[in-house]
């Protein structure tokens, strides 16, 4: 990954912004033109608790805007307010940035729940994983973050002249993790198959506290399979099983055949009732022609006393007229219309009677044609009834009681499953903590104390990093050999045989400058981790070239026309690789044709001429 551009903006305010390209880039200038304020908010973006540097020119000033480029020159845009709190990451350009983006911490919470933070981000995208790094003598390990990564790929103006360790930085703690990761920068090996005496401590007390555990939970299981050890088990789920399905199969075939019998009922039942409905309604008819045919008796009975009457009433001897008192016979010449004649009186009842008589035979018909019908219908309800009375007596002396027997059997059947299934499961279940109660107490083994002393930083690997100093060192023209060593106790080099340290802090920072191009190169041409830029602030500030005379520190003497080589080499960096240079010192205008480079001339500058980093 590469720096593109960092920015600052506020409300109101006019953008600080600096592009940046591949390759070599310089920044050069006064003094108080904003070149080491950039790198502290590259550090602050970058995770740092707060910002480090406040400036008056950086009032009103909200955000500071990082932007990178990947190895396939995808965008990535880190944003962070002055005042502190967490990083907004946009994967786009800053001049592209849409949305609140995704928030993330700017460290790392505590548990395990906790989301990405600034370092899961920057070590994502710079194709780097997050590495475990020791970080003690007992072999405790802590993750790679930024912080611990930082003096591999900015290095401020304070670190460049100090004495420590380049691989230190300006922290006074963490150096173990420090030295572990230029160990991990050079093999790309980390230490997270480490087990660290604490941890084989800690494992060996979880063991102990998990065997406690197992054996309270087997104690109950142990006491549940204990009656049943002694014992052959003549049933198994399999037989209980079977034995469910013949009796479930049973209690099917039970269904079927009440739902059968249930149907023959229901239709027992409505033969019944139809045959009874029939019966009152002929009843009813029966007893309304017994009525009619007493009606026909009585009126045959009043014809045949009219008959009689009419009979006897013949034989008696002639009326008188009451008019002329003659015989009322045929001749009389009196007539009297409305008098029946007794022969006519005789016909009419004979008449009627006949009539009647016809009538009351066809009710007689009537009424045993009713008969033969109420006869079979009494039929019909006595069929029905002791079909009614068969269903009933099977339902309930053959298949209620078959029915409790068998729900009976299959609950016991069930309940006996259930039983076995409980053995089976803590039979299982007493398998599987014995299982690991032996695995665990195969651990409680003397714990294995981490070493006093680790093995070293692999030579050959140092060996090689020392090789590619050296060839910096001799491209800047380094006044001898150039031979260079790593000196194991400073975790520093020695070039032709004298430490870093004991050199004056311009030489120091030469050198820490020497460390980190190499560094950069090394990780490169092996392909090993590095983000792939690197910001150096001052490399060349505080040097100076030869010896004059009375220089106070004759340690901070070396050969003449080194800074010129320093930029003749910057110019010649590859544009895979980026190296930023901050410093007050400028190079020869024809190195600086050929390199990305911005001046900022502070209070000397011309109308119209940028000052420095923030604009007025």
């Amino acid at each position: 990954m590469q720096l593109r551009e960092i920015r600052l903006t506020g409300a109101g305010k006019l953008s600080a912004s600096v592009k940046f390209e591949p390759g070599a880039n310089v920044l050069a200038g006064l003094s108080n033109t904003g070149k080491s304020y950039m790198l502290r908010c590259m550090d602050y973006v970058l995770g740092a608790s707060e910002m480090t540097k406040k400036i008056d020119e950086d009032a009103g000033y909200e955000l500071v805007h990082l932007e990178f480029a990947g190895a396939n020159n995808e965008p990535l845009t880190l944003i962070r307010h002055l005042t502190g709190g967490d990083i907004k990451v946009h994967y786009s350009r800053i001049d592209s940035i849409s949305g609140d983006g995704t928030t993330v911490a700017w460290k790392r919470r505590p548990g395990k729940s906790a989301g990405p933070d600034i370092s899961s981000i920057f070590l994502s995208f710079a194709g780097m994983k997050e590495a475990q790094l020791r970080s003690n003598a007992k072999g405790k390990t802590q993750r790679l973050t930024v912080r611990t990564l930082l003096p591999a790929f900015l290095v401020d103006e304070t670190s460049i002249i100090a004495e420590s360790s380049p691989m230190f930085g300006n922290s006074g703690y963490d150096q173990t993790a420090r030295k572990r990761l230029l160990s991990y920068l050079l093999t790309g090996i980390d230490d997270e198959g480490i087990i660290s005496a604490e941890r084989s401590e800690i494992a060996q007390a979880e063991a102990r506290a998990k065997l406690a555990l197992i054996s309270e939970l087997l104690k109950p299981i142990e006491q549940r399979l204990e009656p049943f050890r002694s014992k052959e088990q003549e049933s198994t789920i399999e037989r209980v099983d079977e034995a469910i399905e013949r009796l479930s199969n049973s209690l099917a075939e039970d269904r079927e055949e009440r739902a059968r019998l249930h149907r023959d009922r229901s239709e027992a039942i409505a033969i019944v009732q139809n045959a009874e409905s029939q019966l009152i309604a002929i009843d009813e008819l029966l007893s309304r022609y017994n009525l009619l045919t007493e009606r026909y008796d009585s009126d045959l009975q009043r014809l045949d006393f009219i008959a009689e009457g009419s009979h006897f009433l013949g034989g008696l001897q002639e009326a008188r007229c009451p008019v002329c008192d003659q015989p009322m016979n045929d001749e009389h010449r009196h007539k009297f219309e409305g008098y029946a004649k007794v022969g006519t009186v005789y016909k009419s009842a004979q008449s009627e009677a006949a009539k009647i008589l016809g009538l009351r035979n066809e009710l007689v018909d009537t009424i045993s044609s009713l008969g033969i019908r109420r006869g079979a219908r009494e039929t019909e309800r006595a069929t029905g009834s002791a079909a009614l009375a068969k269903i009933d007596a099977r339902v309930e002396q053959e298949l209620a009681p078959a029915l409790r027997v068998t729900k009976l059997q299959l609950d016991e059947l069930i309940a006996r499953r259930l039983e076995l299934e409980n053995l089976k499961s803590d039979s299982e279940q007493a398998n599987a903590l014995n299982t690991v109660r032996e695995s665990l107490e195969s651990t409680l083994v003397k714990p294995i104390s981490a070493p006093k002393d680790w093995a070293s930083i692999d030579e050959i690997a140092v060996h090689k990093f020392c090789l590619v100093i050296e060839k910096v060192l001799k491209e800047w023209a380094w006044d001898g050999p150039a031979r260079v060593e790593f000196d194991h106790k400073r975790f520093d080099i020695k070039v032709d045989g004298k430490p870093r340290q004991s050199n004056g802090k311009g030489v120091r920072a030469i050198l820490h400058a020497a460390f980190a191009i190499g560094l950069l190169r090394f990780c490169h041409e092996n392909s090993m981790p590095h983000p792939g830029f690197l910001v150096l602030d001052s490399p060349l500030t505080t040097f100076k070239e030869g010896r004059d005379e009375g220089q106070e520190d004759p340690n901070d003497s070396v050969g003449e026309g080194i800074q010129t080589a320093f930029w003749a080499s910057i110019a010649k960096l590859q544009s895979d690789l980026q190296i930023i240079v901050l410093d007050n010192k400028e190079p020869p205008k024809g190195v600086a044709a050929i390199l990305a480079y911005t001046f900022f001339p502070g209070k000397k500058a011309k109308d119209g001429e940028r000052k420095g980093f923030i604009p007025k």
